[in-house]
């Protein structure tokens, strides 16, 4: 009877540990196939994705190259029209100097002239935005600031733009007693400064030569 129920013991416990081993790999789908195959098709696809957009880029080289070496020749020849200076102070006086060269040419003499606030562009190159405001008195015809005006925006020489322009009348007429305040910005780029270690090894070099 002991021997019996030993070996119904058996059976029952047998039976029940391989229906545990199949509930187990049923839940789990031990499949590394159909485990792998969603991962592996993301991946194809994410390849596939970036190889289509580095052929498109790989295609227009000859055209991004073009369009690089048109942006260089821009910048050279805008790079010409640039106030260059060592400093900011020195930036906004030559702006000003400017200013008071194309006032005389017009038939004006400015009154008045300071400097602005002066806004960073780029680091490197130094470029800079610098402001100048300048104050013309006794304009006796309108014309003469028409011309200064267009002198200033469609010189040759400096990139110089009118920001702001206030016009004052106190006659009777439009010629007299007419005054104008006008701000004016332009460009600057800051001539690089020679490091002192550049300059402590050429005073070397001339200390050996002499």
């Amino acid at each position: 009877m002991r021997q019996q129920l030993n070996k119904r013991t058996l059976i029952f416990l047998s039976i029940a540990v391989v229906l545990l081993l199949v509930v187990v790999c049923d839940q789990l789908s031990f499949n590394p196939f159909n485990s792998s195959s969603g991962s592996l098709n993301e991946e194809l696809a994410l390849k596939k994705s970036l190889f289509v957009k580095y052929n498109s880029v790989i295609s227009k080289r000859e055209l991004y190259e073009k369009q690089l070496l048109e942006l260089k020749d821009t910048y050279s020849s805008l790079d010409t029209k640039f106030i260059k200076s060592k400093t900011e102070d020195l930036a906004q006086a030559q702006l000003q100097d400017f200013v008071k060269g194309v006032a005389r040419k017009s038939g004006l003499i400015i009154s008045r002239s300071s400097a602005q606030n002066v806004e960073i562009l780029n680091d490197e190159p130094p470029l800079l935005l610098v402001y100048a405001r300048v104050e013309i008195k006794e304009i006796d015809k309108i014309k003469k600031l028409q011309k200064f005006l267009y002198n200033i925006e469609y010189n040759n020489q400096k990139l110089i733009f009118v920001d702001d322009l206030k016009i004052k009348s106190t006659g009777f007429t439009t010629t007299k007693g007419v005054s104008a305040i006008i701000k004016l910005f332009a460009i600057a780029k800051l001539e690089a400064k020679k490091s002192d270690k550049t300059a402590g090894l050429q005073a070397g070099d001339s200390n050996i030569k002499s």
